[in-house]
């Protein structure tokens, strides 16, 4: 797969605001790889690395993060899944619900940012995630990806 220059935006409730991080772009008609750097939400923690792979013919998204906060969920419509998030304050399990996967399902459009043209594609994630011994916490993700032209 060829690695093309896009920018990424996440848009969720769990995250405060929504900004555009240089990362790359694959994809190959069976898989979509998308992947990222962004500052912690900490001050002085270093960067986060993302990772969205996406299994195009079984409908399985792995999300998958690196830093001061790491994680590896992995979510498929329907089904109940499992994770882990390792912190500094302990590593915990992870059971996530998902409802609902839409990876660029919709229409592309081109859009222009700081003088430069890209595809916008747009990946959409519904999902509970579940700690033990709380209630689960319901979450969308919404992730715009504007692949260089």
């Amino acid at each position: 797969m060829e690695k093309t220059p896009c920018l990424v935006s996440v848009e969720s409730a769990f995250a405060e605001s929504k900004a555009l991080y240089e990362g790359s772009f694959e994809e190959d008609g069976e898989r979509v790889r998308i992947s990222w750097c962004q500052p912690e939400e900490e001050k002085g923690e270093g960067d986060s690395r993302f990772l969205l792979s996406y299994r195009v013919s079984e409908k399985v998204l792995r999300m998958t993060r690196r830093g001061a906060t790491e994680s590896e969920m992995t979510f498929q419509a329907g089904e109940k899944t499992e994770g882990i998030m390792r912190t500094a304050h302990g590593d915990f399990d992870l059971q996530m619900e998902t409802s609902r996967i839409s990876f660029f399902e919709e229409d592309e459009e081109i859009v222009e940012e700081e003088g430069r043209k890209y595809l916008l594609k747009r990946a959409y994630l519904d999902y509970e995630m579940c700690f033990p011994n709380q209630d689960p916490m319901p979450n969308t993700m919404i992730f715009e990806i504007r692949i260089a032209k």
